[in-house]
């Protein structure tokens, strides 16, 4: 009756000197295409866009669409963009990536204020209805390169600068390892 217990604190030791390897690990996107809102209006109080930041978000349909090197990722499952807080910062990504989401047939997403990068970063590579597809995130400049060192980029790239609205950062996810292109697309 006492080898019980000793058998038993036995197996235990075992299992945790040797754990089970785990099997349900979630693969990461195939690629995320990262990008800031279209242009603002002069108006600092004008939470939207601009007719030229409009303008640049009607461009982004086209672009994701006939952009060979774009459209060699495949078309997004799923399109994000920051939560609009009570001051309405944040509007502006999701107009940007609001003909692109309607041409798709997809909710632009907008669980987390801008700030909030890494947990959306989380959210994206945790999320098996996303494992080798291709995500597209809008977000404010400011956070961009947080954001994609949070999504894997090493090292995280330089700070985005106030006046880029056509750089587009791809995030492509191999053997484990994140990396970064850039590409560009005009408001033509």
């Amino acid at each position: 009756m006492k080898m019980f217990p000793i058998t038993v604190a036995v197996t235990l030791i075992s299992l945790l000197l040797n754990p089970v390897p785990v099997l349900s690990q979630v693969l990461p996107p195939a690629h995320i295409i990262l990008i800031r809102h279209a242009e603002k209006p002069a108006d600092s109080t004008n939470p939207h866009l601009s007719p030229a930041g409009v303008k640049r978000a009607k461009r982004l349909v086209s672009f994701i669409a006939s952009d060979p090197a774009i459209t060699a990722l495949g078309l997004p499952a799923a399109v994000f963009a920051t939560q609009t807080t009570k001051h309405d910062d944040g509007q502006r990504t999701q107009e940007t990536v609001a003909p692109l989401a309607k041409s798709l047939k997809l909710p632009v997403q907008s669980p987390y204020l801008g700030k909030d990068y890494a947990a959306l970063a989380k959210l994206i590579l945790a999320n098996p209805a996303f494992a080798g597809k291709t995500v597209l995130i809008c977000w404010n400049h400011e956070e961009i390169p947080q954001l994609a060192a949070a999504l894997g980029v090493t090292p995280e790239p330089p700070k985005w600068k106030g006046s880029v609205f056509d750089v587009v950062y791809v995030i492509s996810y191999r053997d484990g390892k994140a990396t970064l292109a850039t590409s560009r697309y005009d408001s033509k």
